[in-house]
C-alpha cells in the first residue's frame, strides 16, 4: 500500500469481501464472509475471522495464492493499482477463479440468511438472472455494490453498462450502492452536482434503497424521493480510507434490513467506515465494548441529525 505522499505502509488485509464483512461485524456476529481465494488465506484472513468469532465455511480455495495487489492513493480520493506483488501476479484467466460467483453464494446460504451483499463487475443479464433465482428461492434480500471503472478515476469506462441493464439489475437487487465518481461518469453530470446526480438515482424503478457515497463529504441514503445525508464519522484519526466503500455498503445493507430507517442506515454505515479508516486494513478485533460504543454513538448522531428530517418523527 502507498499513501498519497508516496509512503509505503506495508502489506495489509483487503478485498471487498473482508471489508464488507468487517463493517457488519461491528454490529453483529451473524455475518459470513463468502469469497474465492488462494490457499495462503490461512496466513491472514483465517486469523482475522477466528479472532472475530466468524465462520470460514464461506471460503472457497481456488488457487495457490490470494491476490496480492499494490495500491496507490491519489489526491482525488481514487486509487491506482500499480502492480501485483512479485511472483504472485495472475493473468486474467487465473484471476477469474478468484471471482465470487452466484453459485458460491448459493452454497453458503443458511436457513437464517436474511440478505446477500455482492460486488459484481457489471449488470449482466445472465449473472443477475442467477441472483434473482437465488433471491426468490431462498427468500433473501440483495444489496448490489456497483463495480464501475469511471474514466475520471481509472481512465476507462465500463462498456457493459447501459440504462436497460442497470434498470434490470436494480429491480432484482432492490438495494444498491455506488460512489460519486461512478455516478458522474454514468450520467455525464459533474461530480460536484450531487443534487442532479441524486435526482438521476431516484428515477430507477424498483430501488428500495440506494446508498450513494460522496467521498470525504459523507453519503446519502436514498429512499423514494427523499435523500438522507450523513457526514463522515471518525472514531479516531483517519489513517487509511481503503475499503470504506465496501465496509459502509455492507453495513448499509445490514442496517436497512434491521431498522428500515434511512437515517440510521447512513449513520451505522458511517460509523463502520470510521472504524475501518482508523488503521490500514480492517479493524483488527471487534469487542463487545466496540459494539456497545458504536450503538451509543449511533443514537447520539441520530438525535443530532433527525431534526433535519421531521418526517422521521
Amino acid at each position: 500500500m502507498q499513501s498519497i505522499d508516496g509512503t509505503e505502509t506495508g502489506e495489509h488485509l483487503g478485498g471487498q469481501a473482508i471489508y464488507a464483512t468487517s463493517g457488519i461485524r461491528l454490529w453483529t456476529r451473524d455475518v459470513k464472509m463468502v469469497t474465492c481465494c488462494g490457499a495462503d488465506y490461512k496466513q491472514g484472513y483465517s486469523p482475522w475471522l477466528k479472532a472475530n468469532g466468524l465462520s470460514e465455511d464461506g471460503i472457497n480455495v481456488k488457487l495457490d495464492f490470494c491476490s496480492h495487489v499494490h495500491m496507490q492513493h491519489t489526491e482525488s480520493g481514487a486509487y491506482i493499482t500499480t502492480t501485483n506483488r512479485s511472483g504472485l501476479g495472475y493473468n486474467n484467466y487465473e484471476q477469474g477463479f478468484l471471482e465470487t460467483h452466484p453459485e458460491d453464494i448459493e452454497r453458503a446460504i443458511d436457513p437464517d440468511t436474511a440478505a446477500l451483499y455482492h460486488h459484481t463487475h457489471s449488470p449482466d443479464y445472465v449473472l443477475f438472472g442467477k441472483m434473482e433465482r437465488i433471491r426468490k428461492k431462498y427468500g433473501v434480500r440483495f444489496m448490489w455494490e456497483v463495480m464501475y471503472g469511471p474514466s475520471s478515476q481509472f481512465g476507462y469506462g465500463t462498456p457493459y453498462f447501459n440504462h436497460d441493464k442497470l434498470q434490470n439489475a436494480i429491480e432484482i437487487a432492490g438495494m444498491w450502492s455506488l460512489n460519486r465518481n461512478e455516478a458522474s461518469d454514468m450520467f455525464k453530470i459533474p461530480a460536484s452536482n450531487d443534487e442532479d446526480l441524486i435526482n438521476e438515482l431516484m428515477k430507477f424503478k424498483g430501488s428500495e434503497m440506494c446508498y450513494y457515497r460522496v467521498g470525504s463529504k459523507g453519503a446519502y441514503t436514498i429512499v423514494g424521493n427523499s435523500a438522507y445525508f450523513v457526514p463522515l464519522i471518525d472514531i479516531t484519526k483517519s489513517v487509511d480510507p481503503m475499503g470504506c466503500g465496501n465496509c459502509s455498503t455492507g453495513t448499509a445493507m445490514y442496517a436497512w434490513c434491521e431498522t428500515g430507517d434511512p437515517l440510521m442506515t447512513g449513520i451505522m454505515a458511517a460509523i463502520s467506515a470510521g472504524y475501518n479508516a482508523a488503521q490500514a486494513g480492517p479493524w483488527p478485533l471487534y469487542t463487545d465494548e466496540d459494539t456497545a460504543n458504536a450503538n451509543a454513538l449511533a443514537k447520539q448522531w441520530y438525535e443530532k441529525l433527525k431534526v433535519n428530517y421531521p418526517e422521521l418523527g
